[in-house]
């Protein structure tokens, strides 16, 4: 935000909203966004290769023990399922390429 902030020739002092700033420099979606389209893009693609693959084992492995004191990190499965949930997608939507890429795509807008 702060390189469109810099574009528009701003400062945090002028008060400008960073959604007044994204319509003024035409941007329409977040750079979060665009990030969770990729991931999701990538995961789909692990999803339909074939389950005995490595890839696959070692998105869906999960640690066995104790964790440390203090909250959970974030894992990338937690990432997954909350962009999931925004797109309203669900598990074995990626098989149907075509749809899951319009999908993801419709979250950015």
């Amino acid at each position: 935000m702060e390189f469109l902030r810099r574009s528009c020739r701003l400062t945090k002092r002028d008060r400008i909203e960073n959604a007044e700033i994204k319509r003024r420099m035409g941007v329409q979606s977040d750079i979060i966004d665009y990030i969770e389209e990729k991931r999701l893009s990538w995961y789909g693609h692990v999803r339909r290769a074939d389950r005995g693959r490595w890839i696959n084992k070692i998105t869906e492995w999960s640690p066995i023990g104790r964790r440390k004191r203090g909250r959970p990190r974030r894992s990338f499965r937690d990432e997954i399922d909350e962009a999931m949930e925004k797109r309203t997608l669900r598990d074995g939507d990626w098989n149907d390429r075509e749809n899951w890429r319009k999908r993801l795509s419709e979250g950015r807008q």
